[in-house]
């Protein structure tokens, strides 16, 4: 039956099973540990579409398992069109300050969340020259996976793939995606620990007074708003989802149009570097450009940025299922020497300069403000939001309104930006020892920069 279906027929029922799976994967959340763990729902039916797909069940009962290869091949090439999704929407509804405004919140985040991910670079590349390339004979490449999976996560690795694949190490997308898997679950775990190490310790003021119970509701899913986007919405004679749709799509086209003039661009100079470079990170640059026209045309306030979060959330969910159920175990098992000590160079990474810098970035609210940008570098935004929101329920602190600010400058550079997609061609073509060390001084130059901006502020405050 399967067979006779046309490609958009195989399409269609890709997405309506997926949607099954959805359901399936929040009955399954509902279970007390996982939802004492805040996993998201999508990361529960990404497992339960790998567990009844042609890599478990499949071969424990010699078949395809329940879904037909058909609708597995259109599940493998969905992450890297629905980062395009997600990457388009980050801009899109976001309130625009001046940029002397913008900065002055930001700064603290965007040069810590900086900090973090140039760090996730040095200390990828150094585990890499080495133990893993001399040891475990992983590619040089492997260089910016922790960067990669830990601040760009499963979309960044999956838009990522034709750039691994071009440069011989496809194993790599499989390696990363299961460290962006890992990633998340302990962006949240961790992040809880923490936070509940803050409240309880003596040496770290936090505005939370008792420990966060695992009945409270911190859910990951839900679609996070900054307290500077929300706004009425007036009535423009189209429904706001579909409004925001096709601003996101606006945002994609203008990508387009960027990536294709670059190629062209390059080619006249007889180079083929844009040929294989993912479209996402200028899907964020495509974003600002339909909301600086929408700003200044005056019909910014016509965007409903929940409508925005809502599409995004969608694709960003999609993403995960998908990826994480396609992922090859066959891969993986091959390479779990890699995978462990990437993932404990990431987590002990993130939680050191939390508990050491955090404060030397930070002017006030130190805590609050860190762990966002710690869940920023071991998950998601999302995640960010969510522990920001554990530390300081009642938003007393200006957190939310800075790490939302923080994505404007942030974004479009690292955690899947432009220099997170130009990683791989730059340790292709200067190395990675040179990589490696370039980012190292990188990384104490941001640091330096950071702290002294933050004691000039403490004492001209």
């Amino acid at each position: 039956m399967i067979e006779r279906l046309t490609d958009a027929q195989t399409v269609g029922l890709a997405m309506a099973i997926l949607g099954v799976m959805f359901i399936a994967g929040w009955l399954l959340r509902r279970i007390r540990v996982l939802r004492a763990l805040y996993i998201p729902a999508s990361v529960v039916a990404g497992f339960l579409v790998l567990a009844l797909g042609p890599q478990v069940l499949g071969r424990i009962t010699g078949t395809n398992g329940l879904f037909p290869s058909a609708v597995v091949d259109v599940w493998r090439v969905m992450p890297g069109l629905m980062i395009n999704v997600v990457f388009g929407a980050i801009m899109i509804g976001k309130t625009l300050p001046r940029p002397r405004q913008l900065w002055q919140a930001a700064a603290p985040h965007a040069l810590f969340g900086t900090f973090l991910s140039l760090g996730q670079f040095a200390l990828g590349g150094a585990a890499v020259l080495l133990l893993l390339e001399p040891v475990f004979d992983l590619p040089p490449e492997s260089g910016s996976l922790l960067e990669m999976s830990f601040a760009g996560g499963h979309g960044t690795i999956a838009g990522m793939g034709e750039l691994l694949t071009d440069a011989g190490a496809p194993e790599l997308i499989d390696v990363g995606l299961a460290l962006a898997t890992i990633s998340m679950i302990t962006g949240v775990v961790v992040g809880t620990a923490l936070v509940r190490w803050a409240v309880r310790s003596p040496k770290v003021t936090v505005m939370r007074n008792s420990v966060p119970e695992a009945t409270e509701d911190y859910d990951v899913d839900r679609v996070h708003v900054s307290p500077a986007d929300q706004r009425p919405v007036s009535d423009a004679g189209i429904h706001p989802a579909t409004f925001a749709f096709a601003l996101i799509a606006a945002a994609i086209l203008v990508a387009v149009g960027l990536l294709w003039s670059l190629r062209a661009a390059a080619h006249l100079f007889s180079s083929d570097i844009f040929d294989t470079f993912p479209l996402f990170p200028l899907a964020v640059i495509g974003g600002f450009v339909v909301q600086w026209v929408a700003t200044r045309t005056g019909q910014a306030h016509k965007i409903d940025k929940r409508s925005v979060a809502g599409i995004s959330s969608v694709a960003l969910d999609a993403l995960l299922v998908c990826a994480i159920g396609t992922m090859s175990l066959t891969v993986l098992g091959s390479n779990v020497p890699a995978i462990l000590i990437f993932t404990v160079i990431g987590v002990l990474w993130s939680t050191v300069a939390l508990l050491w810098l955090g404060r030397r970035f930070h002017p006030t609210h130190w805590f609050e403000h860190a762990i966002a940008d710690f869940g920023q570098s071991q998950g998601n935004v999302a995640t960010g939001f969510v522990l920001a929101d554990m530390v300081d329920p009642e938003r007393r602190t200006s957190t939310a309104d800075d790490y939302g600010y923080k994505q404007l400058p942030y974004e479009p550079i690292l955690g899947g930006g432009l220099l997170t997609a130009m990683s791989v061609p730059l340790i292709t073509g200067i190395g990675l020892p040179a990589f490696t060390i370039a980012s190292f001084v990188l990384l104490v130059l941001v640091g330096v920069w950071g702290m002294r901006r933050r004691n000039t502020n403490r004492s001209g405050a």
